[in-house]
């Protein structure tokens, strides 16, 4: 995967190991939108079609205060892993390593941000501070 997509794969990550419910397309077997599309309509909070990144923030503050266990405001490499499986499989040792900017063992909210962020800037292509679908990258099909 590229590096460019890692950040979208964090808000993923996070949201379904928080268990979060699958969209209503799904549920219903219909089918679903193309990536695109679905990563505007997770995260478009206010409806209007495209991603801010507060948004994209609001959400990993959202589930970083559930993943939280201490409530320190900081995430431990155990509160990190808490979330089971999924972080195993996506080797969250190495992801917590590369989110620990300042190197003292633990997340803050603004660590998790940061990569975010400049995912964010690289993206918005007309510099108007939203996504739309248009501007949000393809996923690279993964090379067996």
């Amino acid at each position: 995967m590229s590096k460019c997509t890692k950040p979208s794969l964090l808000v993923a990550a996070l949201c379904f190991g928080a268990g979060l419910s699958l969209p209503a397309y799904a549920q219903e077997g219909e089918a679903p939108p193309e990536p695109k599309n679905r990563f505007i309509e997770f995260l478009d909070a206010d409806g209007n079609g495209t991603v801010e990144f507060s948004e994209i923030s609001e959400e990993h503050h959202r589930l970083f205060a559930a993943s939280d266990v201490d409530g320190d405001g900081r995430l431990s490499p155990d509160e990190f892993r808490r979330r089971g499986e999924l972080f195993q499989r996506l080797h969250t040792s190495t992801l917590f390593d590369l989110l620990d900017a300042n190197g003292d063992a633990m997340v803050s909210p603004d660590e998790i941000d940061a990569p975010s962020s400049r995912w964010f800037k690289r993206y918005d292509l007309n510099a108007d501070n939203v996504l739309d679908a248009e501007e949000v990258p393809a996923r690279r099909k993964h090379r067996r």
